[in-house]
């Protein structure tokens, strides 16, 4: 297709409302093939934007010559949910916990976010944290999701795995019905290396997969990290990043850097 009209067909989707558009393609698609392009014009839906009037002229003009007013419409229909799909991949919301400056909408607590894509969870949870403590209410939800036929992996820091740098197991803030139900990941002492005072080093990452929605923050599963700390966090439904975080976790188990818990040694 020629690139003038590809670019004015961009503009076009970029600028205008989705239910001014959808009117659009229902009027193209009720015109004869053989209807000029000033009758085209009268018969479209108005508009008070003379910008977007100006985009939606340009875009009958251009495409007189090369397809019918129908072909026009389903290009239209389809360019524009192509575009709102990608925009909504590109959808990254800031989120928080503690004081929020006086002068702006306070962003969305990070717990709460979390709650919400637990609840609504239809395949997969993956929850890494570096410590765990007083989670009634997300072990709640963890286990309402297993009912549900939800996936769920916890990748964990343990005490002896971290030579005491976390002085309480965070499994140890999940009940026993939910540690046996779920995948649970370490990562091994003689995979970590360490730093010249001999401390190996610490799984210290902060991240939620729901499904198509990945959730990276500072804050830990906790009771403090939720509600007293300030803590910051990004919740993307970006595709690629998504994929990005799920084919680094699954490499790190694929060459063992982490492991499934034994077992037999539930806490290490």
């Amino acid at each position: 297709m020629p690139k003038t009209f590809t670019s004015v067909l961009e503009n076009l989707i970029r600028n205008a409302p989705a239910a001014w558009l959808t009117s659009v393609c229902g009027a193209l698609r009720r015109l004869p093939a053989t209807t000029t392009v000033d009758s085209v014009l009268k018969c479209l839906p108005s508009t008070h934007n003379a910008d977007l009037a100006f985009l939606m002229t340009a875009t009958v003009r251009v495409a007189s010559s090369r397809m019918s007013w129908e072909a026009l419409s389903w290009s239209i229909e389809t360019s524009f949910n192509l575009y709102t799909n990608w925009r909504n991949e590109q959808h990254v919301e800031l989120l928080w916990s503690g004081p929020s400056p006086a002068d702006r909408i306070p962003a969305r607590r990070i717990d709460q976010a979390l709650y919400d894509l637990i609840a609504n969870a239809r395949r997969e949870i993956v929850l890494v944290t570096f410590a765990a403590a007083k989670v009634e209410r997300l072990s709640g939800e963890l286990l309402k999701a297993l009912n549900r036929g939800v996936h769920i992996r916890l990748i964990l820091e343990f005490e002896n795995s971290s030579e005491g740098q976390l002085s309480y197991d965070a499994l140890k803030a999940f009940p026993s019905s939910l540690v046996a139900a779920v995948e649970v990941y370490h990562w091994p002492l003689e995979k970590r290396e360490r730093n010249p005072a001999g401390r190996p080093g610490k799984l210290h990452a902060k991240i939620a997969i729901v499904d198509d929605t990945a959730l990276v923050s500072s804050a830990n599963l906790t009771d403090d990290a939720f509600n007293r700390n300030l803590e910051v966090g990004v919740m993307s439904l970006n595709t690629e990043f998504l994929l990005s975080i799920k084919g680094y976790i699954s490499s790190l188990i694929y060459d063992g850097t982490l492991a499934m818990l034994s077992s037999e040694k539930p806490y290490l």
